[in-house]
């Protein structure tokens, strides 16, 4: 029998990236170009990683843009193509724009685990409250008392179809809470960083911009445009301030608050959960396990049903 593939930990495959990414620009710092740095990041990593590699070396090897190699890429190395790819296209310090992404898939290996630690209470505990309507008429079963009897009842049938809806009602709503609370930018600062990366090769702000759009749009990478770049740029332009050191300031910043806003968001989800637990699951409870038990009790004695 075929097993069932198991699906990759993002937390996990984003410290990867990160691991490879300073092997990678270890072997920038020591000198080797560009194409052998990836040829040996390629004979080296994982498999997962080692495809990626293999296409970025070709690339840099005919002199084809970098963006492309990384589309098929998993999100965490996307997101580290964008600011590698525009570094090479741009003429950015390589290494430097290498601990940049390596950075940048850290902080995002630390959000996804962030969001598991926090989300993992409240969604277990909806598991186990889902549980519990089928689990009482389990245990009326199991200490002695006809419950299926009664469940092939009128009345029995009427209790399984209401209480068989009501948590069936109560799973969809619970599964849309969480999903609404785990949505998360996982890569909050990229743009950021992108937009630093070229105008530490010396590019202005417009040109700067648009290549860190192109970038990520040509590696993948989800790039949504925050309030936070255009509110330093701002500040630079007015103030007169070299804008790189403020732009990697404000990409640490963003990605501390996408951090906070996730726990916030677990936190919150612990509360309203409680609202299909109040309004759907307990009256299932009622339907779906108490009444079967109450009757199967009753038909035991002298009450028939």
């Amino acid at each position: 029998m075929i097993g069932r593939r198991r699906r990759t930990d993002p937390a996990v495959e984003a410290e990867q990236v990160a691991a490879d990414l300073d092997r990678l620009g270890a072997l920038i710092a020591a000198g080797a170009s560009q194409r052998a740095a990836w040829e040996h990041l390629a004979r080296t990593s994982a498999d997962s990683a080692a495809g990626t590699a293999a296409l970025v070396a070709a690339a840099a090897e005919h002199g084809r843009p970098l963006a492309a190699a990384f589309r098929d890429a998993s999100d965490a190395w996307r997101a580290a193509g964008a600011v590698v790819a525009l570094a090479a296209e741009t003429g950015a310090p390589l290494a430097a724009a290498v601990r940049t992404a390596a950075t940048g898939a850290r902080r995002t290996a630390e959000l996804h685990r962030a969001v598991a630690a926090s989300m993992a209470g409240p969604v277990a505990s909806a598991r186990l409250v889902l549980l519990l309507p089928p689990a009482t008429a389990l245990l009326g079963w199991a200490f002695g008392f006809d419950v299926p009897r009664v469940l092939v009842s009128p009345p029995g049938a009427l209790a399984l179809l209401i209480g068989g809806g009501l948590l069936a009602a109560a799973a969809v709503w619970s599964r849309r809470l969480i999903r609404d609370a785990r949505r998360t930018t996982w890569t909050a600062g990229l743009d950021l960083e992108l937009v630093r990366t070229a105008v530490g090769a010396g590019l202005p702000v417009s040109t700067a911009r648009r290549l860190a759009a192109e970038a990520a749009e040509g590696t993948g990478a989800v790039l949504e445009p925050s309030d936070e770049l255009e509110a330093v740029l701002r500040f630079a332009a007015t103030a007169g301030l070299p804008v790189v050191a403020l732009l990697a300031a404000e990409a640490d910043r963003v990605r501390g608050a996408a951090l906070a806003a996730a726990r916030i968001r677990a936190e919150v989800l612990a509360v309203r959960l409680l609202l299909p637990l109040g309004l759907l699951v307990l009256p299932s409870f009622l339907v779906l396990g108490a009444l079967p038990v109450g009757l199967a009790v009753l038909s035991s004695t002298a009450v028939p049903l």
